[in-house]
């Protein structure tokens, strides 16, 4: 693992010295340092006020008397921050001593929020836009952006369902709606590209969740997220930030095997568990074996996985410019291993980002935006499932090693031979490299036509142009390797080749995606005789998508990992034909948005995009997406304001909107007719085993088939999404008390479905896809907000909740029924709620055996104490299909909630975040759910917690035996996986995220100095009725998916 680390961490010094070199020259103004008192209204100092340089990064903070001391140009302008005070500006003039009195804040509306296109003062918008601010995002410490917003953004849902380094592996929503679009600097871009983002690199972030998304038009159904990354400043002097951490890994919720002793009794029960007889598989003697030593064991769980797994993250910025140029350059890099012990479990990225904006004449700017990110996933070549259900099954009866020397892997008596410690590691079984490089890059001229004439004041004009390229390069190479079994009758060990293993391969995958795109908006924003605010924009977008890709096979001649060392038999080589791999694609759009205010009192807007998709036929390109929303400020009423009884409000707003957004996510030209070649099918490593052979043989020669696509519909067309919202903001007490609360519904129609019951198989052909379909989203989202000063302690609290419901309207697919009941069992989707489970209702369990002979219920003859009880629904008088009803919500959680607070003391800041979700259930399955394998295998430390009889080797059907109780059944008797008793609530709080910060006091030597150390816990605590497993992992796979972590990081962040 330091190995790995160690190579990785060479990269850092030689990367800060070519971030050096791209500072622009920038002539510097002369500095000088600034010191001063920043105290309250009522004459106190202010501890821990921040003091920076506007359209600067240079910052410093009071000390315990209100002091400061800051290094600045003689021009600039000194910007006094204190939580719960007016900000207060400071023009430096020269002057080197700038006492300033900080006055109590009523109001926090003047802060300008991104929305489509532009930016608007949160006073004035109208639509449920919420943002958060990268340093706020930071409080959260992961290698994922997407994870840091968890919690913190009103209606934003992000669930983790694997810690797996380089997976990025999380559901992300808003209120429910589906995967967002992800806008990046203005640019369309995808999830991956923001989960790749640096997060050091991030400014803000705001999210569009109502028909203020409409803008975007066929791609915005499901709400925008806008994320802008930093930029340099005015202030005429370098500013260099520095931030290094180092995190330890453990497992969340990761079950174990069972030691031998408890293996082989839990197998002796399974054995004794038949009502006809059983037998004993395992007797004293070898139990007697094991504790003497006679046998070997081996703790598996300590030989695969380590206690705890390294991560580190360093990040360099340079920040700077002056009046005519501004520059931000970001450096990142990150280093994440996984928990197996080989280390060949790993993942690392590096982020370089470069962006500059100039003046080239007077009212034109010229902004260049580049970045580019590396990264390589490297992985044994079985996967992580496969590596964790194979430690899972194998059980502890049998060593890893064949000889006491552990230099042979053992194969005997492990289920199919497999030996986990083989499956690990990669200089035994072979390993896949997953390489990515993107390179990102905008560019922008921005002219203000009022610099021509104050005819023209407010009116500007943006053209920008993007090209986006990833290639993703993919090494996947299979090993031959022997493993081991002792012959007693030669004294020695016998090698055998692991089939699967045979013969040595490799794989090579190309994969390339182009994204071009072309922008034009012209910006009004005028305000007349101080109360009508005019503003606006018109626009015109472009955007191409390609995408293509290769492979090449080869059983390798040599033990080499190279095509040239293959040979011709057997070799592969061509491309997939999944639409996600290989496409052209492009969108063009016209769009544009109108407001006005009144007073800041009285607030509209209207906005539109016309948008063309080249996924439909000739005719049916285009959509119209209108939108529009109003807002009232009741707080700036001049009868409001004047009205004692309503000073303590500093606002009160209420907003409504209304939109129309599309939707062509889930269209793949199905307008068009034709054939995939070659065809496909399952299985194929096995020789499409169980499955149908995608081809003929023609003489000794398989030739591929053709798979038919779908009849053609050239009507089809994008479906809609009709939103609504409706809220009311609240603020009041000097910000001691606020709340949002929005109302939203969501009704989607002309889904595609196919009417597959109408076409007869006889046809031979798949039904088209038309627009069918239709479902409603809706629920509510609430944000209440506390802030406060005490004496020297400033803190600030905020609480969200969002609950989010699915009812399913028409489902064209469904049906017909033969009668009401099988209509209401199995129509799932017509007029019904979604996410829930049809189960059995557990109802206690039998306590003894008086207690089954009692029952009323009907009951088979194989029932033991300790087995479970389950409703009569219907009252027939004997539990079977017919029971069946709904007992639980889905898998995903309908309500998600959190609480954020965050402090400063002195020098001390501290901030914590509390997360959960309710009305959600998981199933316990394979692994979790009963004991499988064989020869030990799949016996968890779990199972240890059953009924059982006191003598574990008695007849369990002796009326006459004492039982002791426990979670699980007798051996081999489980419930009934669709019930209660095996399905969970997923409900939880957890502490999501810690952190506790000292910024040390100045050296004299260096006054423009910070340096901040911090300590930060991540899924710290959980509350929760999960048993074994995280309550974010989720049942796929059969619940063998690598596990969520905790993690424990320390670092610095070091400003100069």
């Amino acid at each position: 693992m330091i190995k790995n680390l160690s190579i990785e961490k060479k990269i850092f010094p030689h990367a800060i010295v070519f971030a050096l070199l791209l500072i622009p020259a920038v002539s510097l103004a002369q500095e000088i340092t600034v010191t001063g008192i920043v105290i309250s209204s009522d004459n106190e100092p202010l501890v821990g006020a921040t003091v920076t340089v506007k359209d600067g990064t240079a910052k410093t903070g009071t000390d315990s008397n209100g002091r400061y001391t800051i290094n600045t140009t003689q021009d600039a302008v000194l910007q006094f921050h204190y939580l719960g005070f007016v900000m207060k500006e400071e023009p430096v003039n020269g002057r080197t001593v700038i006492n300033v009195t900080l006055e109590y804040e009523h109001q926090t509306l003047d802060e300008v929020v991104l929305v489509g296109y532009s930016t608007q003062r949160k006073v004035t918008l109208t639509g449920a836009v919420s943002g958060i601010k990268g340093a706020e995002m930071m409080q959260t410490r992961n290698e994922n952006p997407q994870n840091m917003l968890t919690g913190r953004v009103p209606g934003v849902r992000v669930w983790q369902r694997s810690a797996e380094p380089g997976s990025f592996a999380a559901n992300f929503d808003i209120r429910g709606l589906g995967s967002p679009l992800v806008v990046i600097d203005g640019v369309p871009r995808t999830t991956a590209d923001f989960q790749r983002l640096n997060p050091n690199d991030i400014e803000d972030v705001s999210v569009l969740k109502d028909a203020s998304a409409a803008i975007y038009g066929v791609r915005a159904a499901n709400g925008v997220v806008l994320v802008t990354t930093k930029r340099g400043t005015r202030e005429g002097r370098t500013n260099v930030a520095v931030n290094t951490s180092y995190t330890f890994q453990r497992p969340s919720g990761l079950p174990v095997l069972a030691d031998p002793y408890e293996t082989m009794t839990i197998y002796n029960e399974m054995a004794m568990n038949n009502i006809n007889g059983g037998n004993i598989v395992f007797t004293e003697n070898d139990f007697e074996a094991f504790r003497t030593g006679a046998r070997r064991t081996t703790d598996w769980t300590s030989l695969i996985f380590s206690d705890y797994a390294p991560q580190a993250q360093q990040d360099l910025s340079i920040t700077g410019g002056s009046d005519k140029t501004q520059y931000y350059i970001g450096f990142g890099h990150l280093y994440q291993e996984g928990f197996f012990k080989s280390g060949d479990l790993n993942y690392s990225k590096v982020n370089l980002r470069s962006n500059i904006s100039t003046e080239i004449s007077n009212g034109l700017t010229f902004d260049l935006n580049l970045s580019g990110v590396v990264d390589q996933r490297n992985s044994p070549y079985s996967s992580s499932v496969d590596i964790i259900r194979n430690y899972w099954r194998q059980g502890v009866l049998f060593p890893a090693y064949a000889d006491p020397e552990n230099t042979m892997l053992n194969h005997e008596g492990l289920d199919l031979e497999e030996n986990t410690v083989a499956k690990m590691t990669s200089d035994i079984s072979g390993y896949r490299k997953h390489g990515q490089k993107h390179f990102q890059s905008s560019a922008s001229l921005n002219y203000d036509f009022g610099a021509l004439t104050d005819v023209l004041q407010g009116l500007s004009a943006k053209a920008l142009v993007s090209y986006d390229y990833r290639t993703d390069d993919n090494h996947i190479n299979r090993r031959e390797y022997y493993q081991y079994a002792y012959n007693a009758l030669t004294d020695s060990y016998e090698a055998k080749l692991y089939n699967n293993s045979s013969p040595n391969q490799i794989r090579r995958e190309m994969f390339n995606r182009r994204q071009v795109l072309g922008q034009f908006i012209a910006n009004y924003d005028r305000t007349f005789s101080s109360k009508h605010q005019v503003t606006g924009l018109l626009g015109w977008e472009v955007q191409k998508h390609t995408g293509d890709n290769f492979y090449a096979q080869r059983d390798l001649a040599f033990g080499m990992d190279y095509l040239f060392g293959g040979v011709d038999e057997n070799q592969l080589g061509g491309m997939s034909s999944s639409l996600n791999d290989v496409y052209q694609l492009a969108n063009a759009a016209l769009f544009g948005r109108a407001n006005y205010t009144f007073s800041d009192r009285y607030i509209a807007e209207a906005q539109f995009r016309y948008d063309g998709s080249s996924k439909f036929a000739p005719g049916h390109q285009w959509g119209f997406f209108p939108s529009a929303s109003v807002g009232w400020r009741i707080s700036e009423e001049p009868f409001f304001r004047n009205w004692a009884l309503t000073s303590f409000v500093d606002q009160l707003k209420l907003r409504a909107s209304y939109g129309v957004l599309g939707d062509d996510g889930e269209l793949q030209f199905d307008w068009a007719t034709g054939y995939v070649y070659p065809a496909t099918s399952g299985n194929a490593a096995q020789g499409y085993y169980n499955q149908y052979a995608p081809g003929y043989i023609f003489g000794n020669e398989f030739v591929y088939g053709v798979s038919t696509l779908a009849l053609p519909n050239q009507m089809i067309t994008w479906f809609t999404a009709h939103t609504l919202n409706v809220g009311i903001d609240f603020e009041g007490w000097n910000g001691l008390f606020g709340f949002s609360v929005d109302y939203f519904e969501r009704e989607r129609k002309g889904r595609f479905a196919r009417r597959t019951g109408d076409l007869p198989t006889v046809v031979g052909a798949t039904a088209p896809r038309e627009n069918l379909d239709s479902d409603k989203h809706f629920g509510m989202d609430v944000e209440i907000s506390h802030r406060n000063r005490v004496g020297e302690l400033s803190y600030r609290v905020k609480a969200i909740g969002t609950i989010t419901r699915q009812k399913y309207l028409v489902a064209s697919e469904n049906g017909p029924y033969g009668n009401s009941y099988d209509k209401w069992r199995n129509d799932n989707l017509n007029n019904r709620f979604q996410g829930m489970q049809f189960g059995y209702q557990g109802v206690g369990r039998f306590e003894s055996w008086q207690d089954i002979w009692s029952y009323p219920i009907y009951k088979d003859r194989t029932i033991l104490p300790g087995d479970y009880k389950y409703l009569d629904w219907n009252g027939d008088g004997e539990i079977n299909g017919l029971d069946v009803h709904p007992i639980a919500f889905d898998q995903t959680p309908w309500l998600n909630y959190s609480l954020v607070f965050d402090a400063n003391y002195k020098k001390f800041d501290i901030s914590f975040l509390l997360q959960g979700s309710a009305l959600g259930s998981m199933e316990y399955k394979e692994p979790l759910y009963s004991i499988w394998g064989t020869n030990g295998g799949g016996t968890l430390e779990q199972y240890v917690d059953r009924w059982r009889p006191v003598d574990p080797l008695a007849d369990p059907w002796d009326p006459s035996l004492e039982w002791i109780s426990g979670y699980y059944g007798f051996t081999g008797n489980y419930p009934f996986a669709n019930s209660t008793f095996n399905r969970v609530s997923t409900a939880y709080l957890r502490l999501k995220s810690i952190e506790l910060g000292y910024t040390l006091p100045k050296f004299r030597a260096l006054p423009s100095m910070d340096l901040r150390v911090f300590a930060n816990a991540y899924n710290l605590l959980t509350i929760t009725n999960v048993k074994f497993v995280d309550p974010e992992h989720p049942d796929d796979d059969l619940g063998r998916m690598y596990p969520l972590n905790k993690t424990f990081t320390a670092g610095l962040s070091l400003n100069f």
